[in-house]
This record gives C-alpha cells, sequence and structure tokens, in this order.
C-alpha cells in the first residue's frame, strides 16, 4: 500500500515539476486501420484482401514530443516517434523502437537545429503540396522513397523568416537497420552518406518550394537494391512543389525528376512460360496534380492525377495512378474514410496501386500490367 501510495503521489506532482520547470511533453498518435483490397499482384497475378503492414490513409504511429525554454530566444526541443502495424502490433522502420523520428536540438527566433533520425529536407518541401500524402494510395506507389525520406545520424537546419523557409540535412550512414541497409562504415568517409537542401515561400493561401535530395552509395553494398554499390554512386532527386487555397478547395502540384547512378529497380512478367525480368533505368520524370474539398465540415472528398515516366536504354515506360478518396469526420479525433486507386502501366513499368505491402511483400503487378486497389478503414487521434 505505501509502494502505491508513493506511485500515485509521484504521478500527481509530475505535472507541476514539470510546470514549474518550464518543460512541457506531449503524448500523441494515430491509430489507422483498413481492410483493402488490390488484385493483380507479381507475375502469378494474385489477389489480397486483407491488412496492410506500412500505411492505410495515414501511418499508425505513436510518440513523445516536448520542449524547454532555457532563455527568451532559446528552446531544447526534441521528439521521439515509433510506426507500428495496427494489424499485428509489431514496430515498423525495420522494427526501430522509434524508426519514424528520434531527435534532439536547439531552436529560437534563427531557425531549429536538430541532432538524430529525421526526415531530409524533399519530406519538408512537399508538405503542403502533396495533397493525399503517406495515404497508401499516393505517390509511394510510383517511388517508393517517398514513404521512407528519413535519415539515421543526421543533422539538420530549418528557419523561416517573413515567409521564407531555408533548410539543409547531412547525414552519415543514413540506414543502419533495413535489409541490405548503409551504415556507418568509419573505413569509408562518405559510404552511404546523404544530404538535402530545401528553400521555398508560402502565405495562408499559396506557395511553393524547390528541393534537393542525394542518397549516396558505399562499397560493398546495394542500399535495398538500389544499385548503389560504391561511394561515389549518387541518387539525386530535384523537386518542385506548388500549392494554393480558395476556401474549401485546395490544389496541391508536385514535379520530380529523379536520375541515378544506380537503377529506378526492376520488373519481371512471364513470357513463354519464362520469368523475364527488366531494367527500369536510371531516370524517371513524376507529375502529380492533387486536390481536396471541403463539401461539408464533416465531409472532405480528395484524390489526385498522377504520371510517371522512367527512362532507359531499350524501352520508354510509363504510369498512370488514379486516386480517390471520401473522409468522414464522426469527431474531432475519429474518422471513417473510403479510397480507391488504379494504375495504368505501359511498356515495362510495374508501379502499383497500393503502396502499404504485406510484411516484406510489396504489391506491384507484374511488368505491363495494370492494378486496382479499395481500401475502407477508420482512424483515431490521440
Amino acid at each position: 500500500m505505501k509502494l502505491k501510495a508513493l506511485t500515485v503521489g509521484l504521478a500527481l506532482s509530475f505535472p507541476a515539476l514539470v510546470a514549474a520547470q518550464g518543460t512541457s511533453v506531449t503524448l500523441y498518435g494515430t491509430i489507422d486501420t483498413a481492410i483493402n483490397y488490390t488484385n493483380n499482384i507479381g507475375t502469378a497475378e494474385n489477389d489480397y484482401t486483407g491488412f496492410n503492414t506500412q500505411t492505410n490513409s495515414w501511418p499508425s504511429h505513436w510518440g513523445l514530443r516536448g520542449s524547454e525554454k532555457i532563455s527568451d530566444n532559446l528552446e531544447a526541443v526534441f521528439k521521439l516517434e515509433s510506426g507500428f502495424n495496427s494489424g499485428t502490433g509489431s514496430s515498423n522502420q525495420g522494427s526501430r523502437l522509434f524508426g519514424r523520428e528520434a531527435w534532439v536540438g536547439l531552436k529560437g527566433d534563427w531557425g531549429q537545429v536538430a541532432l538524430g533520425r529525421q526526415y531530409s529536407m524533399l519530406f519538408w518541401s512537399m508538405l503542403n503540396s502533396d495533397i493525399l500524402g503517406p495515404n497508401a494510395h499516393g505517390l509511394g506507389g510510383l517511388d517508393g522513397y517517398m514513404l521512407d525520406r528519413r535519415q539515421d545520424n543526421a543533422i539538420s537546419y530549418r528557419g523561416t523568416f517573413s515567409g521564407v523557409t531555408v533548410g539543409a540535412h547531412y547525414a552519415k550512414g543514413r540506414d543502419e537497420v533495413t535489409s541490405n541497409g548503409c551504415g556507418v562504415n568509419y573505413n569509408q568517409e562518405n559510404a552511404c552518406s546523404s544530404y538535402s537542401a530545401m528553400l521555398g515561400y508560402d502565405t495562408a493561401t499559396w506557395g511553393a518550394n524547390v528541393a534537393w535530395d542525394v542518397l549516396k552509395g558505399g562499397d560493398g553494398t546495394n542500399w535495398r537494391g538500389s544499385g548503389l554499390t560504391n561511394t561515389q554512386d549518387e541518387d539525386r532527386r530535384f523537386a518542385f512543389n506548388a500549392w494554393a487555397k480558395f476556401d474549401a478547395l485546395k490544389l496541391g502540384l508536385v514535379y520530380i525528376n529523379r536520375k541515378t547512378d544506380g537503377t529506378i529497380g526492376s520488373s519481371s512478367r512471364i513470357v513463354s512460360g519464362a520469368t523475364q525480368t527488366y531494367d527500369l533505368g536510371d531516370r524517371s520524370d513524376l507529375w502529380s496534380l492533387g486536390a481536396a474539398y471541403a463539401l461539408t465540415p464533416a465531409v472532405t472528398l480528395d484524390g489526385s492525377v498522377n504520371y510517371i515516366k522512367f527512362k532507359n536504354g531499350d524501352e520508354s515506360a510509363k504510369s498512370m495512378l488514379y486516386i480517390a478518396r471520401v473522409k468522414y469526420a464522426l469527431s474531432k479525433r475519429t474518422s471513417v474514410y473510403a479510397s480507391a486507386s488504379y494504375v495504368n502501366n505501359s511498356g515495362i513499368a510495374n508501379s502499383t496501386a497500393n503502396s502499404g505491402s504485406i510484411g516484406a511483400q510489396a504489391y506491384n503487378p507484374a511488368a505491363g500490367n495494370n492494378q486496382t486497389a479499395f481500401m475502407a478503414g477508420v482512424r483515431h487521434n490521440f
């Protein structure tokens, strides 16, 4: 009984101690679970009905964020954010405890400096323009990097001054955990590093941003099958993003040009009973036009039309991805939704209509096959 009383006493006194020290800590998160249907998966052209692993309308996660006021123009800030599979309860991001974000930094009128696992500037540049964001029916179906623009061992700076935002990041050993990862190598100075920069201008009703994002290889590694097998290899993305808001309507435009010294990926299909594998090349151009409309205070309609063209030495391949979603807010924190997507693949392209994945298995169809996906679920924020 004495131990119980002591525990309760400490719990009751902790908020007062936090307030007295000028420190705030917030527990927050999202649980988002949906039933998915996807057809034409792989060369076997399977159908699947069930749960996604990585994301639905939004990735499930929980986290802690906080700050301590040190002086009039200086705060200590931190964030720990853990992603999880709401279908099984397991951790995502390579089973990391805090795989989405884990950083600490200093913040003031001059901007913010942070150290740890965090997003690259490509993520921040697209935050307002990518209407559907990390929805399973989204840009991740055309470019898998859109699902994980995070870097281990990173230092970053971002600052906003009269609407102008500047930012930069550098990471060394950007992925310590993932299979075929790219961690710190003390014998290779620039191995598995990454860097990015952004410049943007945003008002209350419109904005535009540009970003440059570079991933470097490491000798003896092949990060996620990217073909970046030595320290001179780079995977480069240039992005231009813009958005505008008109009362209940919001529009977003995304363009990403990608050039890599490795390979964008491969696709396969069965020809005369034998599996044929194709290289998607070393360059792609991605376009996305999205819109969101608040039909009522509770009902939002959104969607996007997306296009990517791959370039290789033998054949051009392209994909058109069409997405529509409706969300209904049951309360301030809880909503239900339904989403549909369709991808039309030409040539050897094998983009997917569902980027959520089933464990380690992606939903991508065979080369040149089209795909349809549906999803209905519930999301709760806390």
